[in-house]
C-alpha cells in the first residue's frame, strides 16, 4: 500500500484476492512506512471522482500485477490512529492466473484460517472477520449449499 499522507479522513479501498485454491494475498508493508513490518492486503486511497470498486481494481493492478474478476464488495469499517482516521471499503475478487504476479513488496498467499500468524495493522484486523462469513464460501466455491 502506498505512503498514506497525514490526513484526518482517507477512504481505503482494501482488496483480498483469492487465488484457485482459496488462497487470499497478504503484502507486506515496507519498514518505512505506516504500520511497517505488518502484512495487509493490497489497496490505496480512492482518488476524487474515482468510483471505489475502480480504485480496488486499479490499486490490485498496480502493487501485484494481478487482474481480478467476480469482484464483490465485502463491507466497510473505520479505524482511528492519532494522526488520520481511515475509512475502509473491502472487496473480493478472484485470479485464475497467478503467473503476472509482481508484487511490489514481499507477499504470502494465505489460507483464511491462517491469518493469526501475519500480524497485521489494527485497522485491517477489524475486517478479517467478513472473510471468515459463511457467504464467503458460497463466494469462493460458487454453490448454494
Amino acid at each position: 500500500m502506498p505512503s498514506i499522507e497525514a490526513n484526518p479522513d482517507q477512504v481505503i479501498a482494501l482488496v483480498v484476492c483469492f487465488n484457485s485454491h482459496h488462497e487470499l494475498l497478504l503484502l507486506q508493508r515496507p519498514d518505512e512506512l505506516h504500520c511497517g513490518g505488518f502484512w495487509s492486503y493490497p489497496g490505496g486511497k480512492v482518488h476524487e471522482g474515482e468510483s471505489p470498486l475502480h480504485a480496488a481494481v486499479r490499486e490490485l493492478h498496480e502493487e501485484t500485477g494481478i487482474k481480478g474478476k467476480l469482484w464483490r464488495h465485502l463491507g466497510k469499517a473505520s479505524h482511528s490512529y492519532a494522526d488520520r482516521t481511515l475509512h475502509f471499503l473491502f472487496f473480493v475478487c478472484q485470479t485464475d492466473d497467478t503467473a503476472t504476479l509482481q508484487p511490489e513488496s514481499p507477499h504470502a498467499w494465505v489460507a483464511r484460517h491462517a491469518l493469526d500468524h501475519y500480524p497485521m495493522p489494527e485497522a485491517n484486523q477489524k475486517l478479517t472477520p467478513m472473510l471468515m462469513m459463511p457467504e464467503m464460501e458460497v463466494y469462493l466455491t460458487g454453490s448454494c449449499r
